[in-house]
């Protein structure tokens, strides 16, 4: 492949941290609730909790043997252009810049904004503004390099991952030695009488757990950037999953130990309510640190990779020209970083990022499904060596959750039609532009970085 490379400077344990850094946000303190107001009991709000991350453990194996495969950047646009059409990688590419990477950042933004407030005597009018001196801080910070952009992403994984943990301990060690204290009733899994409204609850149930495990695709789109890469990023995506479902799995047997479900079913905010009833009200304010700490470091991740994807495509001549260009002393996609705030503040200023979000976001299912199927070509098409990882039970893990994600993709139809096809309008307003852009784009991309374009 002709895409000119960056050199490699992150190690396995800073893969590992982007891949559980940009999972865990603002989800796990809020969406239990969610998933809750579906179910009957907190033995099935177990369930389903174990299940999301039986899903998203699935699809990264998907992920790290395309991963292992392709050591390059560029992620599920790479993937999809070269076992389907380069149209396809295009209109990940598109979305992911427009709306789904550029609205994230301005949505955990605003929220890490809104907790600063809540712990600082700062008016809440000054939540917009605070929430773009954070983009551009992290911007600036991810300008300088990726090894900058990286530490500031393992210690904020790790903060937030030490917060989870000190949720989780503090919730064992009350459970098991304040004997005063009565247990709530975890309730049956199973309905006594079993039907078809059952699945159908845990299916809705899932919605809010899936949200909250996606994110372990970004180590692909920084493929690029990883130190033996073959054996890096697979072994990053593993752990880096396995660790998140572990913390999120604990922390719902917290939250379902210290409240009853009636209290979770109605909760506004889950985490600071369990906490309160944990340690009083001080937990509410150490709930909205820990949010903070979350929301800083997954938007530090998603400026960090979104780039390296525009990157990639600008240098196919998929992309504006410029956004493919190298910092020369930094080695960063300097114009892409910038791009991408550019977008992501005016989605901001205007207030459009959440309406933009919820129209597209059963996009990245679209996507997930389509990235496993192009795992079944693409191991035809390349004759990958012997330390290129496998995933286990193939061709049935990808078929399987791409069979999920369509079923992901199906329930939000029936639930949202219309914020659903606004979102597939959106997606596909993409197509104009690539035929209308490809040719020129072309040849000024191979004009700006001097080098030959993939057909």
């Amino acid at each position: 492949m002709a895409l000119s490379s960056h050199a490699r400077r992150l190690t396995v344990f800073d893969a590992t941290m982007i891949v559980s850094g940009a999972i865990i946000g603002a989800g796990i303190f809020i969406n239990p609730a969610e998933s809750a107001r579906f179910l009957q009991s907190s033995s099935q709000l177990l369930l389903v909790w174990l299940l999301g991350g039986f899903i998203a453990f699935l699809g990264g194996l998907v992920f790290a043997e395309l991963g292992s495969i392709f050591v390059y950047s560029g992620g599920q646009y790479l993937y999809l252009k070269l076992a389907f059409a380069p149209w396809l990688g295009f209109l990940f590419g598109w979305t992911l810049f427009t709306t789904i990477q550029t609205g994230a950042i301005a949505a955990v933004a605003v929220t890490c904004a809104r907790f600063l407030t809540s712990l600082f005597p700062w008016p809440q009018k000054s939540v917009v503004f605070i929430a773009a001196a954070i983009i551009w801080l992290l911007s600036l910070i991810n300008f300088l390099g990726i090894k900058p952009g990286s530490v500031v992403q393992n210690i904020f994984t790790l903060l937030k991952l030490t917060a989870l943990v000190a949720l989780i301990l503090l919730g064992i060690f009350f459970f098991f030695a304040d004997s005063s204290r009565p247990k709530p009733s975890l309730g049956p899994i199973w309905p006594s009488g079993f039907n078809l409204s059952f699945l159908s609850a845990i299916g809705l149930a899932l919605m809010p757990a899936l949200f909250s495990y996606g994110g372990w695709q970004n180590l692909n789109f920084v493929a690029g950037e990883v130190k033996e890469p073959r054996r890096s990023l697979p072994l990053a995506i593993i752990a880096g999953v396995s660790v998140v479902i572990a913390v999120y799995v604990l922390t719902n047997w917290v939250y379902v130990t210290a409240l009853p479900f009636a209290a979770i079913r109605s909760s506004s905010r889950l985490a600071s309510d369990a906490m309160e009833a944990l340690v009083g009200p001080a937990g509410s304010k150490l709930i909205a640190l820990a949010i903070v700490i979350s929301t800083f470091g997954i938007t530090n991740v998603f400026i960090l990779t979104g780039p390296r994807v525009y990157q990639a495509m600008a240098q196919e001549g998929a992309f504006l020209p410029l956004a493919g260009r190298l910092h020369p002393r930094f080695d960063t996609p300097y114009v892409s970083i910038f791009l991408q705030s550019i977008w992501a503040s005016a989605l901001l200023l205007t207030n459009t990022y959440s309406q933009l979000l919820q129209y597209v976001t059963f996009g990245d299912w679209i996507f997930f499904g389509l990235t496993a199927l192009a795992l079944l070509p693409l191991r035809k098409k390349t004759s990958p060596g012997p330390d290129v990882y496998r995933v286990w039970g193939f061709p049935f893990v990808p078929l399987l959750f791409a069979l999920i994600s369509l079923a992901v993709v199906v329930n939000v139809f029936l639930s949202m039609p219309r914020q659903s096809l606004l979102g597939t309008a959106i997606i596909l307003s993409g197509l104009p532009l690539y035929w209308l852009t490809k040719s020129k784009w072309r040849q000024e991309s191979c004009h700006v970085s001097g080098t030959d374009c993939l057909s």
